[in-house]
């Protein structure tokens, strides 16, 4: 199984409304595999390019990687709202902590 397989079977998965465990226990060893938190400097660049046609599995994926959500929403065509609402019903669950410049 490849990369691309692998990416595929993960985003038929989050499509799925509500995961078994052994959904839960297959999208985490598959995204285990791919390494999320190494993605090259090439890759990151080459998923940001695609702009609005990036994949679910691709954002969570530049998430997990520590991408800034800025950089992300601004790939996507997005402002910083639309892309919160997004994350919200991708699942993801969003931090309100405010940084202490915000104060």
């Amino acid at each position: 199984m490849d990369a691309l397989d692998m990416y595929e079977e993960i985003e038929a998965l989050q499509q799925e409304p509500k995961l078994t465990v052994e959904q839960e226990e297959r999208m985490k060893e598959l995204q285990s595999k791919l390494c999320y938190g190494k993605l090259s400097g090439e890759k990151l660049n080459r998923i940001l390019s695609k702009g609005q046609d990036m994949k679910q599995s691709e954002v969570l994926m530049l998430l997990d990687a520590s991408v800034r959500k800025d950089q992300i929403s601004k790939a996507l065509g997005m402002n910083k709202h639309e892309f919160r609402e997004y994350l919200r019903n991708i699942g993801v669950k969003i931090s309100t902590r405010k940084s202490s410049k915000d104060a």
